[in-house]
């Protein structure tokens, strides 16, 4: 069934700054999704939560053209999930685990399976190759340099996806991002991946960015300017903006009475611009934006030529998954 939702379509104005442009078209309505850019502006997408807790997962594969989403059919596909990492390398979307919830109560199943979608085949495939540990809440990173997709996920060593084959590879540095799940990633150069923000397992956010270096493979810890930067978050959306900046929005807090069982969580409706200077330093701007769309966790944000989309996402506090036109 085709959902009616809305995308957001934010446009870069030389003269201007950043604007946020309402756009109306069907598409998936879903939060924790994957997602991950073919080329241009094309955007592939499947599964995600389709509601609030409680709500089903779904198993729909969707294309987007630049104009305008439509379902992709296929006769072998992944079981439904949400929270699995994902990312594009030769126009092929790789799935990396997830979480199926199942039925309320059940506790779900984590998943270590990866999926290949071939967008010149039209077609999925599961690979014989496992994640050596079941996991969800982790991110994929493409580095074309490297030819390969980069796994982050709570633990300490990352996992490297090359030539169909997963590894676990060791990284170094003084301060490395161990311990923290829905970070937010993004390629930086052809070399390296910048990461940003997270929480542990005991909902201790962070407010942090890194970049892990693929030559070396040694994680930097930025040191953030002087000025004005994104507090403390998780779940967070990003995309990449040229060899060293990152362009984030959204994700959530917590409030100073602490987690309490979601109820907790602030969402955040700001758009950052986070720019790396010298691979050591952050630079923070926030945007001004005339109107915006409302705070939410769980969205994706995917580069569609010189503008950006903003697909799906969850308020936990309204329980909302959004479909307002923007």
């Amino acid at each position: 069934m085709i959902l009616l939702n809305f995308l957001l379509l934010l446009f870069l104005s030389v003269a201007n700054g950043w604007m946020w442009s309402k756009v109306s078209s069907q598409a998936p309505k879903v939060s924790g999704h994957s997602i991950g850019s073919l080329s241009g502006d094309e955007i592939l997408l499947f599964g995600g939560l389709t509601g609030a807790a409680g709500a089903p997962c779904t198993d729909n594969t969707w294309y987007f053209n630049g104009k305008q989403w439509s379902l992709v059919e296929s006769s072998q596909k992944p079981r439904v999930r949400m929270y699995a990492a994902s990312a594009v390398l030769d126009r092929k979307f790789y799935i990396f685990g997830g979480w199926d919830p199942m039925s309320p109560g059940s506790g779900g199943e984590f998943l270590d399976d990866i999926w290949e979608f071939d967008w010149t085949k039209k077609s999925w495939k599961c690979l014989d190759t496992k994640l050596p540990y079941p996991v969800s809440r982790h991110t994929a990173c493409a580095i074309s340099n490297e030819h390969s997709i980069i796994i982050h996920t709570y633990k300490e060593d990352i996992l490297l996806f090359k030539d169909n084959v997963i590894a676990q590879q060791e990284t170094k540095g003084e301060d490395q991002p161990t311990g923290y799940s829905m970070c937010a990633v993004a390629p930086l150069s052809r070399t390296k991946m910048v990461l940003f923000g997270g929480s542990t397992k005991t909902q201790q956010m962070s407010q942090d960015a890194y970049v892990l270096d693929t030559e070396t493979w040694t994680w930097t810890k930025l040191v953030s300017d002087d000025g004005e930067a994104p507090s403390k978050m998780s779940s967070c959306c990003a995309a990449p903006m040229g060899d060293n900046q990152m362009l984030l929005f959204g994700g959530a807090g917590i409030k100073a009475t602490g987690y309490e069982g979601g109820m907790g969580l602030v969402c955040e409706d700001e758009t950052w611009l986070l720019t790396v200077v010298d691979g050591t330093k952050a630079q923070w701007t926030k945007t001004d934006c005339p109107t915006k769309p409302a705070g939410r966790v769980a969205a994706s944000l995917s580069p569609i030529g010189s503008s950006f989309l903003l697909q799906g996402g969850y308020d936990p506090i309204s329980k909302c998954t959004f479909e307002e036109p923007w």
